[in-house]
Order: structure tokens, then C-alpha cells, then sequence
């Protein structure tokens, strides 16, 4: 993560994860989800973005042992799918959404397509050197925030990248999401891994911070802080909140669902009708004062070809 445009002193842009919607009365704090579809997937990696103008929320995802990448859009008027699927060695791509067209971020390369999933062209083959990346977007810039111990920028005017637009003091963190919100990057949770002598496995750490970097004065910050660990998290913008999904433990489990108040820096969970213990959440978007999430039903042994079930619930 993984949007908005929403009215601040000037206007942004913000997607993947997010998506666009004019402000309303926040009151609920209960979820009650309905199931929109589902499709299949072969990793648990994956993305997702709306946009409001096409009603239409967008997923990218691996369904062939990875060797293309596939993305989905489902348009909620008319209840309709339409896919793109390309060559692509990826299994883990981020989307962000920036004027009408469509950014399918990763480790290797990125690609260009429109709404409509039409006009495929790969844009950049830099390779940026992160791992289980998270996106947001500003304007016209891509910024990677997870997946290294700095935040990246790629210009989508100039197809140019800059590696090193800010380096964290608190180490790298894979698998962190986060939102823009008055110029500052909101971010929540990840985990990074201390190496280990062969053939014992790496140790992973999880962490239960709030991170925030100002982008105006490139100052970094970890005021508050979550009430878990959060090993991976996935999050979308909506009004004057942050809601933060995903999973606590390192085997990616132990599903939660929770909004953060920017007005009062405040972090609370949503009681769902979500069997949350029992599911794996593998993204999330807010279209329309709906909130989306996309999840796997855990089961022993995980199959092959996994199902991901995307439902929707109302915000207000």
C-alpha cells in the first residue's frame, strides 16, 4: 500500500488503496460485510485501487504460478468484470491510480495501462531494489514507503526515479503501508528480518508503530503507536481517516480491521461480522463510503489455487 482526491489547500491525488470520495458523517464503528465476488489466486500477494469516476475498484494478482500478471476490474453498476493478463515474472505488484491511468509497481519494472485495462506499455525496467514494497501517490509521483529503509519516488512525467528521496532512522520495514494526508506519509506497522548464519532461518520482527514523515521538512516521527504488532498491513484514506487492515502474525494471520483519527491521532478496531481469526486479508479500498477488503479463508493444507473473497460493508 496501494487512491483519494480529496479537497485539502490543494488538491491531490491519491490511489491504490484508496479511492475517491467526497466527505461524509463517520458513526459507525460495526461492519457488516456482503460478498461482491471472488476470483482465484496462486500467491497471496496482491494489490488493490479504486476510482470513482469509473465506479469500478481494481485488483492485480498472480493466478499461473507467476508468470503473468493479471488484473481485474469490477465495475459495482453493472456488476461486470473485465481482465488484463500480461508476461510478468512479479508475484508481488502494488497499483496506484494517477490521471486516468493505471501504475502495476514492482521490484523489477513498472507498467502503464488505462481504466479500461487497455494501452499496456512498460514505462521502466530500473530495478529499485525493494522488498514486499507498499505504494502511495502524490500528484504525479509514485512513492515506494515499504520495502527498504527509505522512501523512493518515481515521476510519472518524467519516468525518472529517485532512490533515495528520504532515509528512515528506524531501519527498513517490508511490508508497510500508508497514506498521504497534509503532506504528511502516514505509515503503520511491517516487520524487516535480523540475518542468521546458514542453516539456521532469519529472525523476523513485527512492529506496532505509527510512522510519519513530513514531506515538507523531511522529518520523522513515531508519536503514537498501535496496540499490536502488525506484520503486514494494508491501508486506505478516507475523509479524516486512515483505515489500517491486515494481519499480526508472521504466518500471515490473525486478521484485524482498524481506523486511525487524524484529527485526534487516535486508533480504534471495528467490531465485523468477519471471521477475523480464521481469514487472511489481502487488501483493501474505500469506493462510495464503502469499505472493500479482499481476503483467503484459512484452511489446512492450503490448496494450490487459493480463493479470494472480495466483500464490501458501509462506512456511515
Amino acid at each position: 500500500m496501494k487512491r483519494l482526491i480529496l479537497l485539502l489547500s490543494i488538491t491531490i491525488i491519491f490511489v491504490s488503496c484508496s479511492s475517491d470520495n467526497e466527505p461524509s458523517i463517520q458513526n459507525t464503528t460495526s461492519l457488516v460485510f456482503t460478498e461482491v465476488m471472488s476470483f482465484q489466486v496462486d500467491t497471496l500477494e496482491l494489490d488493490m485501487a479504486s476510482n470513482i469516476v469509473v465506479n469500478s475498484f481494481y485488483i492485480t494478482y498472480s493466478g499461473d504460478s507467476g508468470y503473468n500478471e493479471n488484473v481485474l476490474k469490477y465495475n459495482l453498476t453493472t456488476s461486470s468484470q473485465s481482465d488484463l493478463t500480461h508476461p510478468d515474472i512479479s508475484e508481488s505488484r502494488q497499483i496506484e491510480i494517477i490521471n486516468d491511468n493505471i501504475y502495476s509497481i514492482s521490484s523489477n519494472d513498472i507498467y502503464k495501462f488505462d481504466l479500461d485495462l487497455n494501452n499496456l506499455v512498460n514505462i521502466s525496467d530500473s530495478y529499485n531494489n525493494m522488498r514486499y514494497l507498499r505504494t502511495t501517490s502524490l500528484n504525479n509521483e509514485l512513492l515506494i514507503i515499504g520495502g527498504s529503509d527509505e522512501i523512493a519516488k518515481f515521476d510519472t512525467n518524467t519516468e525518472a526515479y529517485d532512490f533515495s528521496l528520504s532515509d528512515s532512522p528506524y531501519g527498513y520495514r517490508d511490508q508497510r503501508d500508508g497514506e498521504i494526508y497534509n503532506n504528511n506519509i502516514y505509515m503503520f506497522g511491517g516487520a524487516n528480518s535480523t540475518p542468521q548464519q546458514w542453516p539456521e532461518e532469519d529472525i523476523i520482527n513485527s512492529f506496532d508503530e505509527i510512522t510519519i514523515y513530513n514531506m515538507s521538512t523531511d522529518n520523522w516521527s513515531q508519536t503514537q503507536s498501535l496496540p499490536y504488532q502488525v506484520f503486514e498491513s494494508f491501508t486506505s484514506l478516507y475523509n479524516d481517516s486512515i483505515i489500517v487492515t491486515g494481519n499480526k502474525n508472521q504466518d500471515q494471520t490473525n486478521s484485524f480491521i482498524g481506523r486511525y483519527d487524524l484529527l485526534t491521532d487516535s486508533y480504534s478496531e471495528f467490531d465485523t461480522s468477519l471471521d477475523l481469526e480464521n481469514i487472511t486479508i489481502r487488501g483493501v479500498t474505500v469506493l462510495n463510503d464503502e469499505i472493500i477488503i479482499a481476503y483467503i479463508d484459512l484452511v489446512s493444507p492450503m490448496p494450490d489455487l487459493m480463493t479470494v473473497k472480495v466483500v464490501k460493508a458501509s462506512l456511515i
